[in-house]
Protein backbone atom coordinates (compact mmCIF):
# COMPACT_ATOMS: atom_id res chain seq x y z
CA UNK A 1 0.00 0.00 0.00
CA UNK A 2 1.71 3.00 -1.08
CA UNK A 3 0.94 6.57 -2.68
CA UNK A 4 -0.96 4.96 -5.32
CA UNK A 5 -3.46 3.59 -2.85
CA UNK A 6 -3.49 6.43 -0.88
CA UNK A 7 -4.67 8.73 -4.30
CA UNK A 8 -7.28 5.85 -5.42
CA UNK A 9 -8.36 5.96 -1.71
CA UNK A 10 -8.91 9.75 -2.03
CA UNK A 11 -10.76 9.72 -5.50
CA UNK A 12 -12.85 6.62 -3.96
CA UNK A 13 -13.99 8.99 -1.12
CA UNK A 14 -14.36 12.03 -3.02
CA UNK A 15 -17.28 10.48 -5.84
CA UNK A 16 -18.77 8.15 -2.84
CA UNK A 17 -19.57 11.19 -1.28
CA UNK A 18 -20.67 13.24 -4.25
CA UNK A 19 -22.98 10.16 -5.08
CA UNK A 20 -24.34 10.40 -1.43
CA UNK A 21 -24.37 14.48 -1.91
CA UNK A 22 -26.10 14.26 -4.86
CA UNK A 23 -29.05 11.75 -3.96
CA UNK A 24 -29.69 14.10 -0.91
CA UNK A 25 -29.75 16.76 -3.29
CA UNK A 26 -32.18 15.44 -5.90
CA UNK A 27 -34.59 14.01 -2.90
CA UNK A 28 -35.04 17.76 -1.42
CA UNK A 29 -32.70 16.79 1.79
CA UNK A 30 -30.49 19.57 1.20
CA UNK A 31 -31.00 22.57 3.26
CA UNK A 32 -31.22 26.47 3.18
CA UNK A 33 -26.95 26.68 3.29
CA UNK A 34 -26.92 25.08 -0.33
CA UNK A 35 -29.59 27.57 -1.20
CA UNK A 36 -27.11 30.69 0.70
CA UNK A 37 -23.71 29.92 -0.63
CA UNK A 38 -25.37 28.92 -4.26
CA UNK A 39 -27.27 32.30 -4.26
CA UNK A 40 -23.74 34.42 -2.86
CA UNK A 41 -21.14 32.82 -5.26
CA UNK A 42 -23.23 33.28 -8.64
CA UNK A 43 -23.59 36.55 -7.78
CA UNK A 44 -20.19 36.58 -6.90
CA UNK A 45 -19.02 39.27 -9.14
CA UNK A 46 -21.90 41.57 -8.81
CA UNK A 47 -22.86 41.91 -4.96
CA UNK A 48 -22.05 38.68 -3.49
CA UNK A 49 -25.12 38.12 -1.81
CA UNK A 50 -28.35 35.80 -0.63
CA UNK A 51 -31.45 36.68 0.46
CA UNK A 52 -30.99 34.62 3.34
CA UNK A 53 -28.50 36.55 4.38
CA UNK A 54 -30.47 39.94 3.41
CA UNK A 55 -27.20 40.75 1.66
CA UNK A 56 -23.79 40.48 1.33
CA UNK A 57 -22.16 36.98 2.33
CA UNK A 58 -19.39 39.30 3.31
CA UNK A 59 -21.30 41.16 6.02
CA UNK A 60 -21.67 37.64 7.53
CA UNK A 61 -17.86 36.21 6.80
CA UNK A 62 -15.20 36.33 5.78
CA UNK A 63 -14.77 33.98 2.59
CA UNK A 64 -12.66 35.51 -0.38
CA UNK A 65 -11.53 31.58 -1.26
CA UNK A 66 -15.36 31.51 -2.21
CA UNK A 67 -14.21 33.10 -5.42
CA UNK A 68 -12.63 29.95 -6.56
CA UNK A 69 -15.75 28.07 -6.28
CA UNK A 70 -17.56 30.53 -8.90
CA UNK A 71 -16.04 29.10 -12.13
CA UNK A 72 -17.44 25.46 -11.38
CA UNK A 73 -20.86 26.56 -10.12
CA UNK A 74 -20.98 28.94 -13.41
CA UNK A 75 -19.70 25.75 -15.58
CA UNK A 76 -22.57 23.57 -14.07
CA UNK A 77 -25.19 25.41 -13.77
CA UNK A 78 -26.04 23.49 -10.43
CA UNK A 79 -25.27 23.41 -6.58
CA UNK A 80 -23.51 20.06 -7.30
CA UNK A 81 -21.07 21.59 -8.19
CA UNK A 82 -20.25 22.76 -4.66
CA UNK A 83 -21.56 19.34 -3.15
CA UNK A 84 -18.50 18.05 -5.84
CA UNK A 85 -16.14 20.75 -4.11
CA UNK A 86 -16.78 19.96 -1.07
CA UNK A 87 -16.55 15.86 -1.30
CA UNK A 88 -12.96 16.77 -2.85
CA UNK A 89 -11.96 19.12 -0.65
CA UNK A 90 -12.22 16.89 2.67
CA UNK A 91 -10.78 14.07 0.49
CA UNK A 92 -7.66 15.91 -0.25
CA UNK A 93 -6.85 15.39 3.93
CA UNK A 94 -5.74 11.97 3.08
CA UNK A 95 -2.57 12.86 1.05
CA UNK A 96 -1.33 15.38 3.35
CA UNK A 97 -1.44 12.71 6.08
CA UNK A 98 0.65 10.39 4.43
CA UNK A 99 3.81 12.95 3.60
CA UNK A 100 3.30 13.62 6.94
CA UNK A 101 3.45 10.05 8.13
CA UNK A 102 5.91 8.83 5.47
CA UNK A 103 8.81 11.15 6.84
CA UNK A 104 8.34 8.98 10.81
CA UNK A 105 7.32 5.60 9.27
CA UNK A 106 7.23 3.20 6.08
CA UNK A 107 5.17 4.16 2.56
CA UNK A 108 2.66 1.15 3.72
CA UNK A 109 2.19 1.97 7.90
CA UNK A 110 1.83 5.98 6.08
CA UNK A 111 -0.95 4.64 3.88
CA UNK A 112 -2.48 2.92 5.99
CA UNK A 113 -2.87 5.83 8.55
CA UNK A 114 -3.95 8.28 6.13
CA UNK A 115 -6.61 5.75 4.64
CA UNK A 116 -7.80 5.13 8.12
CA UNK A 117 -8.51 9.08 8.65
CA UNK A 118 -10.87 8.86 5.34
CA UNK A 119 -12.76 6.54 7.75
CA UNK A 120 -13.50 9.21 10.50
CA UNK A 121 -16.72 10.26 11.07
CA UNK A 122 -16.29 13.84 12.28
CA UNK A 123 -14.48 14.41 8.73
CA UNK A 124 -17.47 12.13 7.17
CA UNK A 125 -19.92 14.38 8.46
CA UNK A 126 -18.06 17.98 7.35
CA UNK A 127 -18.32 16.09 4.17
CA UNK A 128 -22.09 15.30 3.80
CA UNK A 129 -23.40 18.19 5.83
CA UNK A 130 -24.42 21.30 3.48
CA UNK A 131 -21.48 22.86 1.60
CA UNK A 132 -20.53 25.19 3.84
CA UNK A 133 -16.50 27.30 3.80
CA UNK A 134 -15.80 25.51 6.77
CA UNK A 135 -15.91 22.19 4.34
CA UNK A 136 -12.24 23.83 2.74
CA UNK A 137 -10.39 24.53 6.59
CA UNK A 138 -9.40 20.46 6.78
CA UNK A 139 -7.47 20.00 4.03
CA UNK A 140 -5.96 23.75 3.77
CA UNK A 141 -4.86 23.36 7.21
CA UNK A 142 -3.40 19.62 6.96
CA UNK A 143 -1.56 20.75 3.82
CA UNK A 144 -0.13 24.00 6.06
CA UNK A 145 1.06 21.57 8.72
CA UNK A 146 2.66 19.66 6.21
CA UNK A 147 4.97 22.81 4.19
CA UNK A 148 5.70 23.76 8.18
CA UNK A 149 6.73 20.21 8.59
CA UNK A 150 8.76 19.89 5.94
CA UNK A 151 9.81 23.20 5.94
CA UNK A 152 8.55 24.67 2.42
CA UNK A 153 8.14 28.29 3.97
CA UNK A 154 7.10 29.52 0.43
CA UNK A 155 4.42 27.12 0.01
CA UNK A 156 3.13 27.14 4.01
CA UNK A 157 2.80 31.08 3.47
CA UNK A 158 0.69 30.55 0.34
CA UNK A 159 -1.72 28.21 2.23
CA UNK A 160 -1.30 30.70 4.86
CA UNK A 161 -3.39 32.96 2.97
CA UNK A 162 -5.64 30.43 1.08
CA UNK A 163 -6.25 29.63 5.27
CA UNK A 164 -7.03 32.71 5.93
CA UNK A 165 -9.23 33.47 2.86
CA UNK A 166 -11.93 30.83 4.18
CA UNK A 167 -13.42 32.26 7.13
CA UNK A 168 -12.37 34.88 9.85
CA UNK A 169 -12.34 32.67 12.96
CA UNK A 170 -8.91 30.98 11.20
CA UNK A 171 -7.34 34.56 11.82
CA UNK A 172 -6.92 33.78 15.42
CA UNK A 173 -6.07 30.22 14.80
CA UNK A 174 -3.42 30.99 12.33
CA UNK A 175 -2.23 33.12 15.24
CA UNK A 176 -1.80 30.75 17.35
CA UNK A 177 -0.42 28.45 15.24
CA UNK A 178 1.93 31.18 14.45
CA UNK A 179 2.89 31.84 18.37
CA UNK A 180 3.10 28.19 18.81
CA UNK A 181 5.31 27.63 15.71
CA UNK A 182 7.50 30.39 16.78
CA UNK A 183 8.43 29.30 19.76
CA UNK A 184 8.83 25.89 18.60
CA UNK A 185 11.45 27.43 16.32
CA UNK A 186 13.16 29.12 18.49
CA UNK A 187 13.50 26.93 21.37
CA UNK A 188 14.31 23.57 22.61
CA UNK A 189 10.24 22.63 22.94
CA UNK A 190 9.28 20.61 20.21
CA UNK A 191 5.18 20.40 19.51
CA UNK A 192 5.60 16.94 17.39
CA UNK A 193 6.62 18.56 13.86
CA UNK A 194 9.78 18.32 12.49
CA UNK A 195 13.19 19.46 14.69
CA UNK A 196 15.09 22.31 13.48
CA UNK A 197 18.50 22.79 12.53
CA UNK A 198 21.21 21.99 15.38
CA UNK A 199 25.10 23.67 15.53
CA UNK A 200 28.14 22.11 15.83
CA UNK A 201 28.20 21.46 19.91
CA UNK A 202 24.50 20.06 19.07
CA UNK A 203 22.39 22.88 20.80
CA UNK A 204 19.50 23.92 19.14
CA UNK A 205 20.40 26.82 16.96
CA UNK A 206 17.75 29.79 16.08
CA UNK A 207 15.81 27.93 12.99
CA UNK A 208 15.51 31.88 10.78
CA UNK A 209 13.17 31.05 8.28
CA UNK A 210 10.93 28.97 10.81
CA UNK A 211 10.84 32.13 12.94
CA UNK A 212 10.02 34.33 9.50
CA UNK A 213 7.38 32.05 8.63
CA UNK A 214 5.71 32.31 12.42
CA UNK A 215 5.92 36.33 12.63
CA UNK A 216 4.49 36.49 9.29
CA UNK A 217 1.20 34.27 10.13
CA UNK A 218 1.18 36.13 13.04
CA UNK A 219 0.87 38.99 11.49
CA UNK A 220 -0.67 38.33 8.96
CA UNK A 221 -3.66 36.79 10.87
CA UNK A 222 -3.80 40.15 13.02
CA UNK A 223 -3.87 41.91 9.52
CA UNK A 224 -6.81 40.32 8.09
CA UNK A 225 -9.00 40.08 11.47
CA UNK A 226 -8.88 43.84 11.78
CA UNK A 227 -9.05 44.61 8.17
CA UNK A 228 -12.29 42.46 8.01
CA UNK A 229 -13.94 44.27 10.96
CA UNK A 230 -12.88 47.65 10.71
CA UNK A 231 -12.76 47.62 6.96
CA UNK A 232 -14.49 45.09 5.08
CA UNK A 233 -17.79 44.68 6.74
CA UNK A 234 -18.60 48.57 7.05
CA UNK A 235 -18.01 48.61 3.64
CA UNK A 236 -20.42 45.93 2.45
CA UNK A 237 -23.54 47.48 5.19
CA UNK A 238 -22.68 45.16 7.81
CA UNK A 239 -23.43 45.80 11.55
CA UNK A 240 -20.99 46.24 13.93
CA UNK A 241 -19.51 43.22 15.83
CA UNK A 242 -19.31 39.10 14.46
CA UNK A 243 -22.88 37.81 13.27
CA UNK A 244 -21.78 34.27 15.58
CA UNK A 245 -21.49 36.33 18.78
CA UNK A 246 -24.92 34.76 19.52
CA UNK A 247 -23.76 31.57 20.15
CA UNK A 248 -21.39 33.01 23.04
CA UNK A 249 -24.00 35.93 24.32
CA UNK A 250 -24.41 33.38 27.82
CA UNK A 251 -26.00 36.18 29.84
CA UNK A 252 -27.85 37.40 26.66
CA UNK A 253 -31.71 36.98 26.34
CA UNK A 254 -32.83 34.06 23.21
CA UNK A 255 -33.31 30.57 24.28
CA UNK A 256 -33.89 29.34 27.63
CA UNK A 257 -31.07 27.97 29.37
CA UNK A 258 -29.82 24.56 28.94
CA UNK A 259 -29.48 22.63 32.52
CA UNK A 260 -25.87 22.19 33.50
CA UNK A 261 -25.67 18.62 33.21
CA UNK A 262 -27.15 18.33 29.62
CA UNK A 263 -24.83 21.14 29.14
CA UNK A 264 -21.56 19.20 30.59
CA UNK A 265 -22.91 15.67 29.23
CA UNK A 266 -23.16 17.23 25.52
CA UNK A 267 -19.58 17.98 25.60
CA UNK A 268 -18.28 15.10 27.06
CA UNK A 269 -20.08 13.34 24.25
CA UNK A 270 -18.81 15.28 21.62
CA UNK A 271 -15.50 14.84 23.03
CA UNK A 272 -15.89 11.05 22.98
CA UNK A 273 -17.04 11.48 19.32
CA UNK A 274 -14.03 13.39 18.26
CA UNK A 275 -11.59 10.66 20.30
CA UNK A 276 -13.15 7.31 20.12
CA UNK A 277 -12.99 6.41 16.76
CA UNK A 278 -8.89 7.25 16.46
CA UNK A 279 -8.43 5.15 20.09
CA UNK A 280 -6.82 8.79 21.27
CA UNK A 281 -4.26 8.19 19.68
CA UNK A 282 -4.12 11.68 18.76
CA UNK A 283 -3.25 12.48 22.20
CA UNK A 284 0.00 11.26 22.23
CA UNK A 285 1.35 14.23 20.01
CA UNK A 286 1.70 17.52 21.11
CA UNK A 287 0.20 18.73 17.62
CA UNK A 288 -3.20 18.19 19.64
CA UNK A 289 -2.40 21.77 21.34
CA UNK A 290 -3.34 23.30 18.01
CA UNK A 291 -6.23 22.25 18.13
CA UNK A 292 -7.23 24.19 21.41
CA UNK A 293 -8.94 26.88 19.49
CA UNK A 294 -11.04 25.11 17.39
CA UNK A 295 -12.52 23.10 20.20
CA UNK A 296 -13.13 26.69 22.53
CA UNK A 297 -14.95 27.88 19.33
CA UNK A 298 -16.94 25.12 19.37
CA UNK A 299 -17.57 23.84 22.71
CA UNK A 300 -17.87 27.78 24.46
CA UNK A 301 -21.18 27.99 22.22
CA UNK A 302 -23.77 28.17 24.53
CA UNK A 303 -25.93 26.48 21.63
CA UNK A 304 -25.71 22.97 21.06
CA UNK A 305 -25.70 23.06 17.33
CA UNK A 306 -21.95 24.18 17.55
CA UNK A 307 -21.16 20.95 19.25
CA UNK A 308 -22.95 18.31 17.06
CA UNK A 309 -20.88 16.11 14.88
CA UNK A 310 -22.31 16.12 11.64
CA UNK A 311 -22.43 19.79 11.55
CA UNK A 312 -19.59 21.76 9.44
CA UNK A 313 -18.04 23.44 12.47
CA UNK A 314 -15.93 20.44 13.32
CA UNK A 315 -13.79 21.50 10.55
CA UNK A 316 -12.38 23.85 12.72
CA UNK A 317 -10.87 21.49 14.63
CA UNK A 318 -10.20 18.19 13.13
CA UNK A 319 -7.13 18.69 11.01
CA UNK A 320 -5.10 18.94 13.75
CA UNK A 321 -6.63 16.03 15.44
CA UNK A 322 -5.86 14.05 12.17
CA UNK A 323 -2.01 15.03 11.82
CA UNK A 324 -1.40 14.34 15.06
CA UNK A 325 -2.94 10.70 14.54
CA UNK A 326 -0.66 10.93 11.59
CA UNK A 327 2.20 11.58 13.84
CA UNK A 328 0.99 9.64 16.80
CA UNK A 329 0.20 6.52 14.92
CA UNK A 330 3.63 6.40 12.80
CA UNK A 331 5.62 6.92 16.20
CA UNK A 332 3.32 3.35 17.00
CA UNK A 333 4.22 1.74 13.82
CA UNK A 334 8.10 2.90 15.07
CA UNK A 335 7.80 1.12 18.10
CA UNK A 336 7.11 -2.22 16.50
CA UNK A 337 5.52 -3.40 19.47
CA UNK A 338 2.61 -5.86 18.87
CA UNK A 339 0.46 -3.65 21.47
CA UNK A 340 1.52 -0.43 20.01
CA UNK A 341 0.64 -0.95 16.90
CA UNK A 342 -2.72 -2.69 18.13
CA UNK A 343 -3.78 0.51 18.90
CA UNK A 344 -4.14 1.58 15.25
CA UNK A 345 -5.37 -1.48 14.25
CA UNK A 346 -8.35 -0.74 17.11
CA UNK A 347 -8.54 3.13 15.72
CA UNK A 348 -9.75 1.76 11.96
CA UNK A 349 -12.24 -1.07 13.63
CA UNK A 350 -13.59 2.03 16.35
CA UNK A 351 -14.07 4.38 12.50
CA UNK A 352 -16.10 1.40 10.97
CA UNK A 353 -17.99 0.63 14.62
CA UNK A 354 -19.19 4.59 14.71
CA UNK A 355 -19.68 5.00 11.41
CA UNK A 356 -22.48 1.84 11.60
CA UNK A 357 -23.90 2.63 14.84
CA UNK A 358 -23.39 6.31 15.85
CA UNK A 359 -23.12 7.73 12.20
CA UNK A 360 -23.23 11.50 12.40
CA UNK A 361 -24.15 11.30 8.53
CA UNK A 362 -28.12 9.73 9.37
CA UNK A 363 -27.89 8.45 6.24
CA UNK A 364 -31.35 6.63 6.86
CA UNK A 365 -33.41 10.36 6.99
CA UNK A 366 -31.48 12.05 4.15
CA UNK A 367 -31.18 9.13 1.41
CA UNK A 368 -34.02 7.69 -0.38
CA UNK A 369 -34.64 7.47 -4.21
CA UNK A 370 -36.19 10.40 -6.15
CA UNK A 371 -39.84 9.68 -6.46
CA UNK A 372 -42.64 11.88 -8.23
CA UNK A 373 -42.88 14.76 -5.43
CA UNK A 374 -39.20 15.00 -6.91
CA UNK A 375 -39.95 15.20 -10.13
CA UNK A 376 -43.06 17.25 -9.92
CA UNK A 377 -41.23 19.94 -7.92
CA UNK A 378 -38.07 19.95 -10.50
CA UNK A 379 -41.26 20.51 -13.25
CA UNK A 380 -42.80 23.38 -11.46
CA UNK A 381 -39.91 24.88 -10.52
CA UNK A 382 -38.71 25.26 -14.43
CA UNK A 383 -42.15 27.09 -15.03
CA UNK A 384 -41.12 29.96 -12.77
CA UNK A 385 -39.17 33.11 -15.11
CA UNK A 386 -35.29 33.21 -13.49
CA UNK A 387 -36.12 36.66 -12.68
CA UNK A 388 -38.95 36.03 -10.20
CA UNK A 389 -39.31 36.82 -6.65
CA UNK A 390 -40.18 33.45 -4.90
CA UNK A 391 -41.10 32.04 -1.59
CA UNK A 392 -40.64 28.13 -0.45
CA UNK A 393 -38.74 26.09 2.19
CA UNK A 394 -35.09 25.76 2.74
CA UNK A 395 -34.91 22.09 0.77
CA UNK A 396 -36.42 23.69 -1.97
CA UNK A 397 -34.61 27.17 -1.63
CA UNK A 398 -30.99 24.73 -2.29
CA UNK A 399 -32.39 23.80 -5.71
CA UNK A 400 -33.03 27.78 -6.16
CA UNK A 401 -29.77 29.35 -5.82
CA UNK A 402 -29.62 30.61 -9.47
CA UNK A 403 -33.24 33.17 -9.10
CA UNK A 404 -31.61 35.79 -7.18
CA UNK A 405 -34.83 36.71 -5.88
CA UNK A 406 -35.55 32.93 -4.00
CA UNK A 407 -36.08 33.47 -0.33
CA UNK A 408 -37.44 31.58 2.35
CA UNK A 409 -40.67 32.30 3.78
CA UNK A 410 -42.68 34.57 2.43
CA UNK A 411 -41.29 37.92 3.09
CA UNK A 412 -41.95 40.81 0.76
CA UNK A 413 -45.02 38.76 -0.42
CA UNK A 414 -42.97 37.03 -3.06
CA UNK A 415 -44.61 36.95 -7.38
CA UNK A 416 -44.33 33.44 -6.53
CA UNK A 417 -44.59 30.36 -4.11
CA UNK A 418 -43.88 26.28 -4.14
CA UNK A 419 -44.05 24.02 -1.52
CA UNK A 420 -45.00 20.07 -1.07
CA UNK A 421 -48.00 19.65 0.63
CA UNK A 422 -46.77 17.00 2.31
CA UNK A 423 -43.32 18.86 3.69
CA UNK A 424 -43.30 18.85 7.82
CA UNK A 425 -41.41 21.29 9.88
CA UNK A 426 -42.05 23.77 12.79
CA UNK A 427 -41.19 26.78 11.13
CA UNK A 428 -42.71 26.32 8.13
CA UNK A 429 -46.49 24.53 9.62
CA UNK A 430 -46.38 26.59 12.58
CA UNK A 431 -46.10 30.15 11.00
CA UNK A 432 -45.71 30.07 6.88
CA UNK A 433 -48.21 27.96 5.88
CA UNK A 434 -51.08 29.72 7.54
CA UNK A 435 -50.00 33.18 6.24
CA UNK A 436 -49.97 31.56 2.76
CA UNK A 437 -53.45 29.88 4.00
CA UNK A 438 -54.85 33.58 4.49
CA UNK A 439 -53.32 34.98 1.39
CA UNK A 440 -55.08 32.20 -0.75
CA UNK A 441 -58.44 32.99 0.85
CA UNK A 442 -57.95 36.61 0.83
CA UNK A 443 -57.60 36.18 -3.27
CA UNK A 444 -53.56 37.36 -2.72
CA UNK A 445 -52.32 34.31 -3.91
CA UNK A 446 -53.43 31.54 -6.67
CA UNK A 447 -52.94 28.29 -7.56
CA UNK A 448 -51.81 27.73 -10.96
CA UNK A 449 -50.12 24.36 -10.82
CA UNK A 450 -50.76 21.04 -8.96
CA UNK A 451 -48.91 18.13 -9.24
CA UNK A 452 -48.04 15.05 -7.60
CA UNK A 453 -48.65 17.00 -4.28
CA UNK A 454 -46.27 20.13 -4.87
CA UNK A 455 -48.18 23.32 -5.55
CA UNK A 456 -47.18 26.59 -7.38
CA UNK A 457 -49.02 29.69 -6.54
CA UNK A 458 -48.64 33.06 -8.15
CA UNK A 459 -49.58 36.74 -6.40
Amino acid sequence: MTAKAVWAATAAYAVVFFLLGADRYATYHSGTDLGIFTQAIASAFHGFSDTFEGGSHFAFHFSPILYLCWPFLELAHSALALVAIQASATALVAPALYLIARKRTTERNAAILACIALLYPPLEGVTFTEFHENGLVPAAVAWLLWAIDSRRFGIAVALLIVTLCVKEDQAPAMAFLGICALLYFRGPSTPGLRPSARDDKGKRSVDIAGVTFSATAVLLSIIVFVAYFLLIVPAVGGQAGWTPEHFYHWGGSGAPPIPLDRQIVGRLTYLLEAFVPLAFIPLRSRVMLLSLPGFAEVLGSREPLTYTMGQHYAAVWIPYVLVAFAIAGADLFEQQVRRATGWVRASAILCVLVSIFFSPLHLGHFLRLPNASDSATNALIAKIPSGASIGTYGEIYAHLGFFPHAAVGLRRHPEYVIYDTAYRSTYWNGTVLPQIDQAVAAGVYRVIARRDGVLLLER
